[in-house]
């Protein structure tokens, strides 16, 4: 399990947002206080965050970028260049962000998560 470092206020903008990604899923995905904590749940009593639950987090970003990009137009109708519709290069900058980010903050995630040279803001 690796702890979250202290929150430093001057913390480069890509920490920010894994730190805001995190706090969504926790969110969404944490019990109730009052019920108490269930098997593979994201945070227990010690703020921790480990590994799986970050890849979790890298892996619905990504998820998010394949949601909102267009099928590749068909070659046969459509020779000309393929354009990326403005909300995909802003989703997949945002799932850049979250990976570089939650790297930086220490997490390990699976080699396919990573940015690669095929993606525009990777």
């Amino acid at each position: 399990m690796t702890t979250e470092p202290e929150r430093d206020p001057v913390e480069p903008d890509d920490v920010r947002t894994a730190r805001a990604a995190i706090d969504a899923y926790r969110s969404r995905t944490d019990p109730p206080p009052e019920q108490p904590e269930v098997t593979g749940g994201a945070r227990g009593t010690d703020d921790r965050v480990d590994d799986q639950v970050a890849e979790c987090i890298a892996r619905e970003a990504w998820d998010a970028v394949i949601a909102v990009t267009p099928p590749p137009p068909d070659p046969a109708t459509d020779p000309g260049p393929a354009v990326e519709p403005p909300e995909v290069a802003e989703r997949r900058a945002q799932a850049v962000a979250i990976v570089r980010g939650l790297r930086q903050l220490g997490y390990h995630l699976d080699e396919s998560l990573l940015p690669g040279p095929d993606m525009a803001a990777g």
